[in-house]
Protein backbone atom coordinates (compact mmCIF):
# COMPACT_ATOMS: atom_id res chain seq x y z
CA UNK A 1 0.00 0.00 0.00
CA UNK A 2 1.49 3.48 -1.09
CA UNK A 3 0.91 6.21 1.16
CA UNK A 4 1.57 9.49 -0.27
CA UNK A 5 4.58 11.10 1.20
CA UNK A 6 3.83 15.14 0.67
CA UNK A 7 2.32 15.99 3.78
CA UNK A 8 -1.40 16.89 3.58
CA UNK A 9 -1.54 19.93 6.16
CA UNK A 10 -3.20 23.20 5.43
CA UNK A 11 0.17 25.09 5.19
CA UNK A 12 -1.43 28.07 2.92
CA UNK A 13 -5.39 28.70 2.37
CA UNK A 14 -6.92 30.48 -0.02
CA UNK A 15 -10.27 32.34 0.21
CA UNK A 16 -12.01 33.69 -2.40
CA UNK A 17 -14.24 36.27 -1.49
CA UNK A 18 -17.11 39.29 -2.73
CA UNK A 19 -19.71 40.95 -0.63
CA UNK A 20 -21.74 37.85 0.40
CA UNK A 21 -22.61 36.37 3.57
CA UNK A 22 -21.28 32.92 2.51
CA UNK A 23 -18.04 34.32 1.27
CA UNK A 24 -18.11 35.71 4.89
CA UNK A 25 -19.29 32.42 6.38
CA UNK A 26 -15.70 30.67 4.58
CA UNK A 27 -13.64 33.48 6.12
CA UNK A 28 -15.31 32.61 9.68
CA UNK A 29 -14.54 28.95 8.99
CA UNK A 30 -10.80 28.65 9.13
CA UNK A 31 -11.52 29.26 13.15
CA UNK A 32 -12.43 25.40 13.02
CA UNK A 33 -9.62 24.46 11.07
CA UNK A 34 -5.51 23.86 12.78
CA UNK A 35 -3.66 26.87 12.33
CA UNK A 36 -1.91 27.83 9.03
CA UNK A 37 1.05 28.98 8.05
CA UNK A 38 -0.26 31.19 5.64
CA UNK A 39 -4.08 32.48 4.23
CA UNK A 40 -4.40 34.49 1.26
CA UNK A 41 -7.45 36.11 0.67
CA UNK A 42 -8.59 37.13 -3.26
CA UNK A 43 -10.85 39.58 -4.07
CA UNK A 44 -11.65 39.16 -8.35
CA UNK A 45 -13.37 42.24 -10.38
CA UNK A 46 -14.17 42.20 -13.98
CA UNK A 47 -13.98 45.02 -15.74
CA UNK A 48 -16.83 46.49 -18.14
CA UNK A 49 -15.80 47.89 -21.70
CA UNK A 50 -18.20 49.47 -23.27
CA UNK A 51 -18.13 51.37 -26.77
CA UNK A 52 -20.52 53.75 -28.15
CA UNK A 53 -20.32 54.02 -31.97
CA UNK A 54 -22.09 57.12 -32.35
CA UNK A 55 -20.44 59.21 -29.80
CA UNK A 56 -16.84 57.63 -30.51
CA UNK A 57 -14.40 54.83 -28.05
CA UNK A 58 -13.87 57.55 -25.39
CA UNK A 59 -17.03 57.50 -23.71
CA UNK A 60 -17.01 53.49 -22.95
CA UNK A 61 -13.00 53.96 -22.25
CA UNK A 62 -13.69 57.18 -19.28
CA UNK A 63 -16.59 54.43 -17.86
CA UNK A 64 -14.69 51.26 -18.02
CA UNK A 65 -11.61 53.93 -16.15
CA UNK A 66 -14.29 54.90 -13.42
CA UNK A 67 -15.98 51.49 -13.32
CA UNK A 68 -12.89 49.78 -12.77
CA UNK A 69 -11.74 52.50 -9.31
CA UNK A 70 -15.10 51.83 -8.08
CA UNK A 71 -14.62 48.27 -8.08
CA UNK A 72 -11.45 48.39 -6.99
CA UNK A 73 -12.02 50.57 -3.95
CA UNK A 74 -14.78 48.22 -3.43
CA UNK A 75 -12.52 45.25 -3.72
CA UNK A 76 -9.94 46.72 -1.05
CA UNK A 77 -12.90 47.24 1.40
CA UNK A 78 -13.98 43.45 0.89
CA UNK A 79 -10.18 42.38 1.58
CA UNK A 80 -10.39 44.35 4.22
CA UNK A 81 -13.25 43.08 6.22
CA UNK A 82 -12.45 39.66 5.31
CA UNK A 83 -9.10 39.60 7.07
CA UNK A 84 -10.96 41.32 9.96
CA UNK A 85 -12.87 38.10 10.23
CA UNK A 86 -10.14 35.69 10.44
CA UNK A 87 -8.82 34.53 14.28
CA UNK A 88 -6.72 36.91 15.57
CA UNK A 89 -3.59 34.18 15.52
CA UNK A 90 -3.47 33.98 11.70
CA UNK A 91 -0.15 36.07 11.23
CA UNK A 92 1.08 35.84 7.70
CA UNK A 93 -2.48 37.13 5.63
CA UNK A 94 -1.96 38.44 2.16
CA UNK A 95 -5.10 40.02 0.39
CA UNK A 96 -4.85 39.84 -3.56
CA UNK A 97 -7.05 41.73 -5.58
CA UNK A 98 -6.98 40.44 -9.41
CA UNK A 99 -8.66 41.46 -12.84
CA UNK A 100 -10.38 38.64 -14.77
CA UNK A 101 -12.70 34.99 -14.74
CA UNK A 102 -13.10 34.29 -11.09
CA UNK A 103 -12.90 30.50 -11.53
CA UNK A 104 -9.83 30.93 -13.75
CA UNK A 105 -7.74 33.42 -11.25
CA UNK A 106 -8.73 31.01 -8.72
CA UNK A 107 -7.50 28.07 -9.94
CA UNK A 108 -4.30 29.91 -11.25
CA UNK A 109 -3.70 31.78 -7.94
CA UNK A 110 -3.96 28.03 -6.39
CA UNK A 111 -1.32 26.21 -8.37
CA UNK A 112 1.22 29.67 -8.54
CA UNK A 113 0.80 29.68 -4.85
CA UNK A 114 1.09 25.84 -4.03
CA UNK A 115 -1.68 26.23 -2.18
CA UNK A 116 -3.08 23.29 0.39
CA UNK A 117 -6.71 24.07 0.74
CA UNK A 118 -9.39 26.53 -1.09
CA UNK A 119 -12.03 27.37 1.18
CA UNK A 120 -15.17 29.01 -0.64
CA UNK A 121 -18.40 29.61 0.12
CA UNK A 122 -21.86 27.77 -1.88
CA UNK A 123 -24.24 29.41 -2.79
CA UNK A 124 -26.42 26.14 -3.33
CA UNK A 125 -27.21 26.79 -7.38
CA UNK A 126 -29.94 24.47 -8.16
CA UNK A 127 -29.06 22.11 -11.05
CA UNK A 128 -30.42 24.13 -14.31
CA UNK A 129 -29.27 27.09 -12.91
CA UNK A 130 -26.14 25.96 -12.93
CA UNK A 131 -25.84 24.40 -16.12
CA UNK A 132 -26.89 27.27 -17.57
CA UNK A 133 -24.42 30.08 -16.01
CA UNK A 134 -21.95 27.60 -14.53
CA UNK A 135 -21.18 27.89 -10.71
CA UNK A 136 -17.71 29.29 -9.20
CA UNK A 137 -17.86 26.96 -6.47
CA UNK A 138 -18.62 23.93 -8.61
CA UNK A 139 -15.73 24.71 -10.99
CA UNK A 140 -13.25 24.99 -8.77
CA UNK A 141 -14.36 22.14 -6.72
CA UNK A 142 -13.83 20.28 -10.56
CA UNK A 143 -10.84 21.45 -11.65
CA UNK A 144 -8.55 22.48 -8.63
CA UNK A 145 -5.30 19.88 -7.67
CA UNK A 146 -5.91 20.27 -4.07
CA UNK A 147 -8.33 20.21 -1.20
CA UNK A 148 -11.32 22.34 -1.60
CA UNK A 149 -13.59 23.07 1.60
CA UNK A 150 -17.05 24.10 -0.14
CA UNK A 151 -18.77 26.43 3.32
CA UNK A 152 -22.51 25.91 2.94
CA UNK A 153 -23.66 26.16 6.63
CA UNK A 154 -22.69 28.78 9.69
CA UNK A 155 -19.56 27.87 11.04
CA UNK A 156 -19.52 25.70 14.16
CA UNK A 157 -16.63 23.24 15.07
CA UNK A 158 -16.44 20.30 12.82
CA UNK A 159 -17.73 17.88 15.77
CA UNK A 160 -19.20 15.70 13.85
CA UNK A 161 -17.81 14.37 10.09
CA UNK A 162 -19.33 11.96 7.82
CA UNK A 163 -16.80 10.07 5.64
CA UNK A 164 -17.88 8.31 2.77
CA UNK A 165 -15.33 6.14 1.15
CA UNK A 166 -15.66 3.88 -1.92
CA UNK A 167 -12.50 1.81 -2.30
CA UNK A 168 -9.09 1.73 -0.54
CA UNK A 169 -7.38 4.25 -2.26
CA UNK A 170 -9.54 6.95 -1.35
CA UNK A 171 -9.42 5.95 2.41
CA UNK A 172 -5.80 6.00 2.57
CA UNK A 173 -5.97 9.96 1.20
CA UNK A 174 -8.50 10.76 4.08
CA UNK A 175 -6.48 8.74 6.83
CA UNK A 176 -3.63 10.48 5.56
CA UNK A 177 -5.38 13.84 5.66
CA UNK A 178 -6.74 13.10 8.89
CA UNK A 179 -3.68 11.94 10.57
CA UNK A 180 -2.55 15.57 10.44
CA UNK A 181 -5.28 16.82 12.63
CA UNK A 182 -6.27 19.60 10.12
CA UNK A 183 -9.25 20.94 12.49
CA UNK A 184 -9.65 21.80 15.76
CA UNK A 185 -10.63 19.83 18.65
CA UNK A 186 -10.75 15.95 17.77
CA UNK A 187 -14.52 14.86 15.85
CA UNK A 188 -16.30 12.13 16.09
CA UNK A 189 -16.41 10.34 12.80
CA UNK A 190 -18.83 8.21 10.94
CA UNK A 191 -16.87 6.15 8.29
CA UNK A 192 -19.40 5.41 5.48
CA UNK A 193 -19.42 2.45 3.13
CA UNK A 194 -22.07 1.73 0.44
CA UNK A 195 -22.41 -1.49 -2.00
CA UNK A 196 -24.10 -0.66 -5.02
CA UNK A 197 -26.42 -3.76 -5.39
CA UNK A 198 -28.94 -1.48 -6.69
CA UNK A 199 -29.36 1.44 -8.84
CA UNK A 200 -32.29 3.83 -9.16
CA UNK A 201 -33.13 2.33 -12.75
CA UNK A 202 -31.60 -0.31 -12.78
CA UNK A 203 -32.16 -3.38 -10.01
CA UNK A 204 -28.29 -4.35 -10.86
CA UNK A 205 -28.23 -6.05 -6.86
CA UNK A 206 -31.10 -8.45 -8.28
CA UNK A 207 -28.74 -10.18 -10.71
CA UNK A 208 -25.60 -11.02 -8.35
CA UNK A 209 -25.54 -14.35 -6.61
CA UNK A 210 -25.84 -14.73 -3.20
CA UNK A 211 -22.61 -15.38 -2.49
CA UNK A 212 -21.19 -12.63 -4.33
CA UNK A 213 -23.32 -10.21 -2.13
CA UNK A 214 -21.82 -11.65 1.06
CA UNK A 215 -18.25 -11.62 -0.40
CA UNK A 216 -19.40 -7.70 -0.91
CA UNK A 217 -20.65 -6.63 2.35
CA UNK A 218 -17.56 -8.62 4.20
CA UNK A 219 -14.90 -6.21 1.90
CA UNK A 220 -17.00 -3.61 2.76
CA UNK A 221 -17.19 -4.72 6.57
CA UNK A 222 -12.88 -5.21 6.06
CA UNK A 223 -12.73 -1.66 4.35
CA UNK A 224 -14.49 0.23 6.95
CA UNK A 225 -12.75 -1.58 10.25
CA UNK A 226 -9.42 -0.69 8.34
CA UNK A 227 -10.33 2.67 8.51
CA UNK A 228 -11.52 2.63 11.43
CA UNK A 229 -8.89 1.43 13.06
CA UNK A 230 -6.27 3.40 12.05
CA UNK A 231 -8.64 6.49 13.03
CA UNK A 232 -8.96 5.32 16.56
CA UNK A 233 -5.00 5.00 16.70
CA UNK A 234 -4.61 8.66 15.57
CA UNK A 235 -7.18 9.61 19.00
CA UNK A 236 -10.27 10.11 17.09
CA UNK A 237 -13.64 8.67 17.93
CA UNK A 238 -14.95 6.63 14.96
CA UNK A 239 -17.95 4.32 14.34
CA UNK A 240 -18.85 2.98 10.86
CA UNK A 241 -21.78 1.72 8.89
CA UNK A 242 -22.04 -0.54 5.77
CA UNK A 243 -25.25 -0.09 3.69
CA UNK A 244 -26.75 -1.03 0.25
CA UNK A 245 -28.08 0.68 -2.38
CA UNK A 246 -27.39 3.86 -4.60
CA UNK A 247 -24.19 5.51 -2.86
CA UNK A 248 -25.69 9.32 -3.68
CA UNK A 249 -29.41 8.16 -1.87
CA UNK A 250 -27.50 6.51 0.73
CA UNK A 251 -24.94 9.53 1.67
CA UNK A 252 -27.70 12.04 1.84
CA UNK A 253 -30.05 9.67 4.15
CA UNK A 254 -27.05 9.84 6.52
CA UNK A 255 -26.40 13.35 6.00
CA UNK A 256 -30.43 13.56 7.24
CA UNK A 257 -30.18 10.87 9.88
CA UNK A 258 -26.80 11.54 11.68
CA UNK A 259 -26.53 15.70 11.19
CA UNK A 260 -22.99 16.18 10.58
CA UNK A 261 -21.02 19.35 10.16
CA UNK A 262 -19.12 18.33 7.46
CA UNK A 263 -18.49 15.51 4.85
CA UNK A 264 -15.46 14.94 3.86
CA UNK A 265 -14.57 12.82 0.82
CA UNK A 266 -12.04 11.60 -1.65
CA UNK A 267 -12.01 12.53 -4.87
CA UNK A 268 -10.28 10.10 -7.39
CA UNK A 269 -8.64 11.64 -10.22
CA UNK A 270 -6.94 13.68 -12.34
CA UNK A 271 -8.17 13.05 -15.73
CA UNK A 272 -11.81 13.86 -17.40
CA UNK A 273 -12.16 9.98 -17.37
CA UNK A 274 -11.96 10.28 -13.58
CA UNK A 275 -13.61 12.69 -12.65
CA UNK A 276 -16.64 11.51 -15.09
CA UNK A 277 -16.64 7.97 -13.16
CA UNK A 278 -16.50 9.43 -9.78
CA UNK A 279 -18.02 12.91 -10.37
CA UNK A 280 -21.64 12.03 -10.24
CA UNK A 281 -21.41 11.09 -6.33
CA UNK A 282 -19.59 13.86 -5.22
CA UNK A 283 -21.67 16.15 -7.71
CA UNK A 284 -24.86 15.09 -5.87
CA UNK A 285 -23.47 15.38 -2.52
CA UNK A 286 -22.42 19.14 -3.37
CA UNK A 287 -25.57 19.85 -4.80
CA UNK A 288 -27.73 18.33 -2.05
CA UNK A 289 -25.75 18.27 1.64
CA UNK A 290 -27.02 21.11 3.58
CA UNK A 291 -23.87 21.34 5.42
CA UNK A 292 -20.23 21.59 4.53
CA UNK A 293 -18.12 19.04 2.17
CA UNK A 294 -14.64 19.02 2.03
CA UNK A 295 -13.07 17.29 -0.89
CA UNK A 296 -10.14 15.26 -0.47
CA UNK A 297 -8.22 15.40 -3.74
CA UNK A 298 -6.04 12.87 -5.28
CA UNK A 299 -2.23 13.72 -4.69
CA UNK A 300 -0.15 14.86 -7.75
CA UNK A 301 2.11 12.46 -9.52
CA UNK A 302 4.79 14.63 -8.49
CA UNK A 303 3.91 14.47 -4.45
CA UNK A 304 3.74 10.51 -4.97
CA UNK A 305 6.90 9.94 -6.67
Amino acid sequence: MKTPTAPLKSKTILIPVDNSSQAEEAVRSVQAMSLPERVLLLHTISIPQLAYPGTGMSVGHHFSEAAEKALREEGVRILKKAASLLPPECKEVSQRLEIGIPASVILSMAQDESVDLIIMGSRGLGTIKEHLIGSVSHRVATHASCHVLLVKAPVVPFNSILLPIEQLLDAEWAVEFLSHKPFRGIPHITVLHVIPFAQPILPVGALLPGTWKKALQNGGVHLTKNVTDKLSNLGYSVESLVQTGAPSSVIQRQISNLQPQLVLMGIPGHSPFQRLTHGSVSHATIHHSPCSVLLIREPSPQATA
